[in-house]
């Protein structure tokens, strides 16, 4: 019998579900939509044909509107099932699609671009401008190629498995645990016939969270998967360790210039405190220096979260001004749970919060209790408020795509945002 451990929390991935940013002008990986929930008595079904669907001219979207205004979470999502479909359907290119949808699921753009001209696409040359093929790098826990049924019966088998295992020494939410059910429903076509009732029991009996059969067939799969199952531990459930290894720490005291770090394109986001009574100011700069971002501009003491824009991976440094103690922790993970509209986010001070809204014309209510500036940008584009002191006033915006959002506020006091 396993421990069952409160305070951890587990990303669950199969083909490893991406955490990214929907709407945002500039996109990062974040935290995963919500599967939907199959009934738990439904077989997969056979899936539908797809006519008219060029997996070449799909991928190539994607790889067009990625990181610009246009580029939405949910369309890539449909792309990549859509994509898995094919797979079914055109068997000398099934693993090729398969690797497709999974690298357009994690926001591997470097991977999409590679198997895109394996497949025959001609990359646009402002594509294969915004990604240059990087500097190769062995990778030791990089996934197995998949080139056959057999390794995608022991690659998901094994990701399964290793759902359960989390599923035995941790305390699930019942909407994960309902995803664990859906994820791994969707890899059952894959996983040799003579094992699909087992694994379909399990991911059952995790939904209903029945421990005792799910022990039962995590031992009897387990010595038929035993040979992947620690790999795809590290690429679909990362442990917590793991986890905070995403944040980047820096502190400092007084005046300093940092070493060099390593962002991806997308969004970041950078939590600083400051103990000196002066000016507090951040900078951000790229490796050439010809790139320059204020993130923070306040008096000290202070604490707060600022939204950055990072227009492409590579090297960047911060230069802070301060008299005293100062500390930056920078993140590029999307929170997870986030709440979907109509839904009220409140704060205190600058800070960074998400929400999920739908395409429709949608209302803001601000309320802001302070004396200094208040401003309120949506996925830093969309300015709703900019405004000094204390404020109350509405307006509404007509949202092209639903998906996930985020709000950078800047306040010197309580603040709130409802949004209908």
């Amino acid at each position: 019998m396993y421990t069952k451990l409160t305070t951890i929390t587990l990303a669950l991935a199969l083909l490893t579900l991406p955490v990214a940013l929907t709407g945002c002008g500039e996109s990062a990986e974040v935290a995963p939509e919500a599967t939907a929930t199959p009934a738990a008595t439904a077989t997969p079904t056979p899936a539908p044909q797809l006519e008219n669907f060029s997996v070449k001219d799909k991928t190539l979207e994607y790889l067009t509107s990625f990181g610009t205004n246009s580029w939405n979470n949910e369309n890539s999502k449909d792309i990549a099932e859509k994509i898995r479909m094919k797979a079914r359907e055109d068997k000398e290119n099934t693993f090729t699609y398969l690797e497709i949808a999974d690298s357009i699921e994690k926001g591997d753009v470097q991977n999409v671009k590679k198997l895109f001209t394996k497949i025959g696409g001609v990359l646009p040359a402002s594509v294969a401008g915004r990604y240059p093929d990087p500097t190769p790098e062995p990778d030791p826990t990089e996934a197995p190629e998949i080139t056959t049924f057999a390794d995608a019966d022991q690659e998901l088998g094994a990701r399964a498995l290793n759902l359960a295992r989390n599923y035995l020494e941790k305390d699930l939410s019942q909407e994960i645990r309902d995803e664990a059910l859906a994820v791994i429903l969707k890899s059952l076509e894959f996983i040799v016939k003579e094992n699909q009732s087992k694994f379909k029991e399990m991911a059952i009996a995790i939904q209903k969270d029945d421990e005792a059969t799910v022990e039962k067939l995590y031992g009897e799969l387990l010595p038929l998967y035993q040979g992947k199952s620690d790999s795809a531990a590290a690429t679909a459930a990362p442990e917590p360790a793991a986890a905070k290894d995403d944040i980047l720490h820096l502190k400092g005291k007084s005046d300093q210039a940092t070493d060099f770090f390593n962002l991806k394109s997308g969004i970041a986001i950078v939590e600083a405190t400051d103990a000196g009574d002066s000016n507090f100011v951040i900078y951000l700069y790229n490796e050439a220096g010809d790139s320059k971002e204020m993130l923070v501009n306040e008096i000290g003491p202070y604490k707060g979260k600022s939204l950055v824009v990072i227009p492409e991976d590579g090297k960047y440094m911060l230069k802070v001004e301060s008299d005293g103690s100062w500390k930056a922790d920078i993140t590029q993970t999307i929170p997870d749970n986030i709440k979907s509209a109509p839904v009220k986010l409140s704060g205190k001070g600058n800070d960074v919060v998400f929400a999920k809204l739908q395409s429709k014309l949608t209302r803001f209510t601000s309320k802001h209790v302070g004396k200094s500036n208040f401003a309120v940008k949506v996925n830093d584009s969309l300015l709703l408020v900019n405004e000094v002191g204390n404020y109350s006033g509405s307006t509404a915006e007509a949202i092209d795509s639903e998906g996930t959002y985020v709000f950078a506020v800047e306040a010197d006091g309580q603040w709130s945002i409802n949004i209908e």
